[in-house]
């Protein structure tokens, strides 16, 4: 596809995009990394401390290997499963894989104690049982429920893209199915599983809550990380050990790039085909169907007892029924719940408006720097949360948009300070899910018929008219997508923005986190609830006002 050289109001656009992604990404990351490798106590106490980073590092890759390797092959097994075979309760098992995305992994955390704790229906009630739930055991458990869903989600784009005539090409030929799936199938499927992969394994390096929960003395680098600024006080030392959680996260980023567009096999776009095998083996689909019935039935027993929790006196003394948990989180304060749904809505509205816009902007015209500024949007997605929010910490806090102490050093009045504001929240969310609109971008330009927009520029109408009325509307479902995963990722992210907080904006999943830190059940089940149901309302509101012509449509028909 030929670009075309920019006009004005689109190179304006682009010098604004990349000037903001270069504020709000590249100079926090670069500032954070300077401070953590210049750290003075560095030099003096080394041993000591790359002891502890590396002790980190260690636990760090005994949660993140397996869980990787669980959730990506849980979402090549379920992707094949619920989009390829045909079996009885396909769509409610659909539905019922993606609940994890409206929670955080942290908050399974109740289920498993509530399941396998010191006073659990399982090891205490059923078994008579005093064992532990805290451990690295529980960790890789809880996040691989969590992050199986998003490796899911991710790999299914490309099963639903599936040409069968390579398929059927390859069974002509003589190859059996197994090795038609291992030579055409699954090589067809490289880039999106490597992308789950990476996010699965950033994910899991990057969640320091759930192992605070339910980890015990087992603590992942990012754990520790945590644990330096809130129980320390050690800012520096928190800084050096972002450092190094970063390292292995970048390298995950730079690997996947590598695998990504190493020997890609390139198909058009055939979602609307006939894709289920017609013919498969019973053993092949009792083990298809059986482990992924499996996974949806402990995703369903986790939210059961969320919310048997929830309305539980006092789960391992009193089973009573209760609307004492409910009620102290009704009757008191609703305002984090609130802040959330405001924070959500807003970040990701303009986080995949703008993905979007600037993937059509690199796409369609000739830019300068256009690949940097996509490999630069793109960098968030490397960075651990916790890490990208000590990156604003430590830049924020001077004038100029973290730039003032480098062109006016010693500067007195601190105009223009960003951190100990509101909007600082909002931004480090927009930045940090830019790269989300900008891949669905990329997804959908990459089927569009570029002739569009040159039958439109024919027909007189310019640039900005012809993004909005003709490729804006073929891009909807590209903002769509965007949307969604944006909107789950704020509404459960904490990382990113823990530290930036102030009491006037406090969010749920943080009233959450510290409910659960202190081993209340109850009301710890209950938030979880609220928090959930507050995030799956207004995915369907989302849903029914992005496709409301055509549910009408339907109502129509349907009455007739």
């Amino acid at each position: 596809m030929e670009k075309k050289k920019p006009k004005l109001f689109i190179m304006i656009i682009y010098v604004l995009l990349t000037i903001s992604i270069l504020y709000f990404t590249f100079i926090p990351i670069v500032n954070v990394i300077i401070n953590g490798l210049f750290f003075e106590s560095l030099a003096q106490d080394y041993l000591r401390i790359f002891g502890k980073i590396l002790e980190g590092l260690r636990n760090s890759f005994i949660i993140s290997i397996p869980v990787t390797i669980i959730a990506t092959t849980f979402g090549i097994i379920a992707s094949i499963t619920l989009w390829r075979v045909k079996f009885f309760g396909r769509r409610f098992i659909r539905l019922l894989v993606l609940f994890p995305l409206i929670n955080p992994p942290f908050v399974g955390s109740v289920a498993f104690i509530m399941l396998f704790g010191k006073r659990g229906l399982i090891t205490h009630k059923l078994l008579n049982l005093s064992i532990s739930p805290f451990g690295a055991h529980g960790v890789i458990i809880m996040q691989s429920l969590g992050l199986s869903t998003l490796a899911y989600l991710i790999i299914s784009s490309s099963v639903k893209k599936i040409n069968l005539n390579y398929e059927n090409a390859s069974r002509n030929l003589g190859a059996s199915e197994l090795k038609t799936f291992f030579s055409v199938t699954l090589p067809t499927m490289k880039p999106e599983i490597t992308v789950a992969a990476m996010l699965v394994f950033l994910g899991s390096m990057s969640d320091f809550e759930t192992p605070l929960i339910i980890g015990g003395q087992f603590r992942p680098l990012a754990s520790e990380l945590y644990v330096q600024i809130t129980g320390r006080f050690d800012m520096n030392m928190a800084t050096i050990m972002g450092v190094f959680l970063f390292i292995p996260c970048f390298a995950a980023f730079i690997i996947q790039k590598y695998f990504s567009r190493k020997n890609v096999y390139y198909m058009q776009w055939h979602e609307g085909e006939n894709i289920e095998y017609r013919k498969m083996t019973n053993t092949a689909r009792i083990l298809l169907v059986g482990s992924t019935s499996l996974f949806a039935f402990f995703v369903a027993i986790k939210y059961g007892f969320i919310v048997i929790g929830a309305f539980t006196e006092n789960w391992g003394h009193n089973y009573s029924f209760t609307l004492r948990h409910i009620q102290s989180i009704v009757g008191t304060n609703l305002t984090p719940f609130y802040n959330s749904l405001k924070l959500a809505f807003g970040v990701s509205i303009l986080s995949s408006f703008l993905g979007v816009l600037l993937a059509y902007i690199l796409k369609f015209r000739k830019v300068p720097f256009g690949e940097k500024v996509d490999f630069i949007a793109s960098l968030p997605a490397a960075v651990p949360g916790i890490l990208l929010g000590i990156a604003y910490l430590v830049t924020f806090k001077y004038p100029l948009f973290g730039i003032g102490h480098w062109i006016f050093p010693g500067i007195e009045q601190r105009p223009f300070i960003l951190l100990g504001t509101g909007i600082i929240v909002y931004i480090i969310c927009i930045y940090r899910y830019f790269y989300v609109g900008l891949k669905s971008g990329y997804a959908f330009i990459e089927n569009m018929d570029p002739n569009l927009e040159s039958a439109s520029n024919n027909l007189g109408a310019g640039d900005d008219r012809t993004f909005i009325q003709v490729i804006f509307p073929i891009l909807r479902p590209a903002f769509g997508m965007a949307f969604v995963r944006n909107f789950t990722s704020t509404m459960t992210t904490l990382g990113a923005i823990i530290f930036l907080l102030l009491p006037t904006n406090r969010v749920a999943v943080q009233q959450v986190f510290q409910v659960l830190r202190s081993s209340t059940i109850g009301a710890g089940a209950a938030m979880g609830l609220l928090l959930s149901f507050i995030s799956l309302a207004s995915l369907l509101t989302f849903q029914l006002f992005l496709n409301h012509k055509k549910i009408h449509q339907w109502l129509k028909e349907a009455i007739k």
